[in-house]
C-alpha cells in the first residue's frame, strides 16, 4: 500500500500560484492533479488544521479561533498548559496545543483515540497530549514546546520541541542542531525554520516510516502578512520553497507513494488596522485595571464586552444584556464588513459554546488588532510590557506585529499599519487554498475544507 506525504504550505493560495512562473517551480509544476478548495470559517491555522483533520467544521471540532477565551470556563482549564504564563493563559489562550481540545476524532482515529495505520504530526496545531495526560494525536509527533526561565536577567525562552516518542527530539538535535525557533516566529522568522522542518520530516518518514505523514511548512507565511501578498518578494519565497520541498518530495514520488502539496489558506492586502477593544473600552463595555508594573489590562471580572481578535475575524463576548451596547460600539468602525449573531454565526459553521456571542468580520483590505489603547503617547504609556516582545501566550489576541523589530526603541514594532497582509475570510476564490497531488483528487466540483479528510482516509486503505 502505498504511503501518503502530505506537506501543508502556509499561505500557499490560487493567486499566489497563478501570478508565479511556473517554470521555475519544477515541484509544483509537476504535480498532475490540481484544484483549490473553500477552506473553513475562520481561515487560520488551529481552525483550518482542525477541520481538515477530522472532516467537519468548528461548530462540531471546537476550534473556533487560534485562541480561546478561557476566563471562568472551568470546562477548559483541563486542556490549557499552565507550566507558563498561567495567569494570561486563564484568561485568554492563544495557542493552546492540547489534542483534547478537538471534540471529534481525527479522521485515523477509533472513538477511542487509537488507529490502525501509523500518523506522524510534525508541526500541526493540538497535536500534545493534554495535562491530564490524554494520547497525543498521532504515534509521531512534533512539535515547537518552548521552555519558560527566569533568573537575574528576566525571563528566557529556550528553544525546544515536544516530542512522541520521547526520544525523537534529541535525535533530530544531535543531526540537525536545536530547532531554530527564532526563526519560526519573530522579526528573524525565515527559511531556516522550514529547512529544519522538511530535514526533520525525513528522517522521519525514513526511520519511522509512517503510513500517513503531516508536516506544516511555514515559510510563506512570514512576508505574505509583512509585505502583503501582491509584493514580488512572495514569488522569490515561493521558488526557494520549491527548491527546499523538491528533493524530499521527489524521493517519496519516485518510491511510488503519494505527494500532496496544500494551502491552509490565503491572504489579502491590508491597509487598515480595527481596534474593536477600543472601541469596547471608549463605550464604557471594557473595563480595565494595573498591572503589578502599573500599565493597563483587561479586567475581565467587570468587563462586560471584550474581542478577542484574530487576523480577519474577532470573537465578540458580551454580557447578554450588553449585546445592543456591543453592536452600537462596533458597527461602524473602519474596516468592519460584518457582524455575524445567531443564525449568522450557524450558517458559517461556527454555532459552538466557545464562540463569541457576536463574530466580527473584516473587510478585506481590514485585520482586527487586540489592542485596547489609543494610538497615542498616552496610549503607549499603558501599554503592558509583553505588548512591546515576542509573547504569544501572554497576549490576548494573535499580534503579527512581532514579525517586525523597532530598532530605535529596540523592542517589538507596535505600529499597526505595518501589517501588509492578513488572512481568515473565506469567501474571495482567488485566495482559497490550493490542492496539488500526484494521486487523483476527490471527485467533488467545488471541493471543501471538509471533503479533503474522506479523501485522505481513503488513501489509507
Amino acid at each position: 500500500m502505498p504511503r501518503t506525504l502530505l506537506l501543508l504550505v502556509a499561505g500557499l493560495d490560487t493567486s499566489l500560484l497563478a501570478t508565479s512562473d511556473l517554470q521555475k517551480l519544477p515541484l509544483l509544476a509537476s504535480l498532475p492533479h490540481r484544484a483549490s478548495y473553500t477552506p473553513s470559517l475562520p481561515a487560520v491555522t488551529s481552525s483550518i488544521q482542525a477541520t481538515l483533520t477530522t472532516g467537519v467544521l468548528p461548530s462540531r471540532h471546537g476550534i473556533i479561533a487560534n485562541g480561546l477565551l478561557t476566563h471562568n470556563r472551568p470546562d477548559l482549564t483541563p486542556h490549557l498548559d499552565l507550566t507558563s504564563h498561567a495567569t494570561f493563559r486563564q484568561e485568554v489562550s492563544f495557542w493552546e496545543q492540547s489534542n483534547s481540545l478537538l471534540q471529534t476524532p481525527r479522521f485515523w482515529q477509533n472513538p477511542d483515540g487509537s488507529s490502525h495505520k501509523k500518523v506522524a504530526m510534525l508541526f500541526w496545531q493540538n497535536s500534545m497530549p493534554s495535562p491530564s495526560r490524554t494520547h497525543p494525536a498521532a504515534d509521531i509527533v512534533l512539535t515547537p514546546k518552548p521552555i519558560h526561565t527566569t533568573d537575574a536577567s528576566g525571563t528566557k525562552t529556550l528553544t525546544a520541541c515536544f516530542s512522541n516518542p520521547p526520544e525523537l527530539y534529541p535525535t533530530l538535535v544531535s543531526t540537525l542542531g536545536p530547532f531554530p525557533l527564532h526563526n519560526y516566529w519573530s522579526p528573524m522568522a525565515a527559511l531556516p525554520s522550514s529547512t529544519w522542518i522538511v530535514a526533520a520530516a525525513q528522517h522521519v518518514w525514513n526511520h519511522h516510516a509512517p503510513d500517513l505523514q503531516l508536516v506544516y511548512i511555514p515559510h510563506l507565511d512570514f512576508n505574505l502578512q509583512r509585505l502583503g501578498p501582491s509584493h514580488p518578494q512572495n514569488i522569490a519565497d515561493l521558488q526557494a520553497l520549491d527548491a527546499l520541498l523538491a528533493p524530499f518530495a521527489n524521493a517519496v514520488r519516485n518510491a511510488g507513494h503519494n505527494l500532496i502539496i496544500l494551502g491552509d489558506y490565503g491572504m489579502t492586502d491590508t491597509t487598515t488596522p480595527i481596534l474593536p477593544n477600543l472601541a469596547l473600552r471608549q463605550a464604557g463595555l471594557l473595563k480595565t485595571k494595573l498591572d503589578p508594573q502599573g500599565k493597563t489590562i483587561v479586567d475581565h471580572e467587570t468587563t462586560r464586552a471584550f474581542a478577542m481578535a484574530d487576523h480577519q475575524i474577532a470573537h465578540i463576548y458580551c454580557q447578554p444584556d450588553a449585546l445592543t451596547a456591543t453592536r452600537t460600539a462596533l458597527q461602524n468602525l473602519e474596516g468592519l464588513a460584518q457582524l455575524l449573531e445567531g443564525p449568522q454565526i450557524a450558517a458559517a459553521g461556527l454555532n459552538h459554546p466557545r464562540t463569541g456571542n457576536l463574530v466580527a468580520l473584516a473587510h478585506e483590505n481590514a485585520w482586527f488588532a487586540h489592542d485596547w489603547w489609543p494610538l497615542t503617547p498616552e496610549g503607549e504609556a499603558e501599554k503592558p510590557q509583553w505588548q512591546f516582545t515576542v509573547d504569544i501566550h501572554a497576549k490576548p489576541g494573535y499580534d503579527p506585529r512581532e514579525l517586525f523589530f523597532d530598532p530605535q526603541k529596540k523592542c517589538i514594532a507596535q505600529n499597526p499599519a505595518l501589517i501588509k497582509g492578513s488572512h481568515g475570510l473565506t469567501t474571495n476564490h482567488a485566495t482559497h487554498p490550493v490542492l496539488l497531488s500526484s494521486t487523483p483528487l476527490p471527485p467533488q466540483k467545488n471541493l471543501q475544507a471538509t471533503d479533503l479528510a474522506p479523501w485522505l482516509k481513503s488513501l489509507l486503505g
